[in-house]
């Protein structure tokens, strides 16, 4: 084989090798492992309150890393609300579950409110885009 032949061969394996490492060595990545809701402080079972208003709605994810990592999140609400900025949280242990919090007051005494259906989506920004979304019902009394 001419030297030029083997100088390419030799670059071609040494590219494959190095994208092989880069996918290998691709960092953490995060899932949600599970979710809650919470009505003034109590489970809500089948995402739906029945009681007085305004509620005090706190959404509740477990998210789980596969290795040490911090995570970029923010919050949507189906009203059009969002959280005003990225947050962020630690995830000091792989398949260790941490909770992520978002809290929304609702449900004033009127009629438009009375009877509301709505979601919260979690989306992480980073290390990996993920989503998750909380739908809910309230009836006021």
């Amino acid at each position: 084989m001419k030297a030029g032949k083997i100088v390419r061969i030799l670059g071609i394996l040494l590219i494959i090798l190095a994208l092989n490492l880069m996918v290998r060595s691709s960092g953490a990545s995060v899932r949600i492992g599970g979710e809650s809701l919470r009505a003034n402080g109590q489970v809500i079972q089948g995402h739906q309150y029945i009681g007085p208003c305004p509620v005090d709605l706190q959404f509740g994810w477990g998210v789980i890393a596969t290795e040490p990592t911090a995570m970029s999140y923010h919050f949507v609400r189906s009203d059009g609300g969002h959280s005003a900025s990225s947050q962020s949280a630690n995830l000091p242990q792989a398949n260790r579950s941490v909770p992520v919090y978002e809290r929304w007051r609702l449900g004033a005494n009127t009629p438009q409110f009375a009877n509301y259906a709505g979601w919260v989506r979690l989306i992480v920004d980073s290390p990996n885009p993920l989503e998750g979304r909380i739908p809910f019902t309230i009836h006021c009394q």
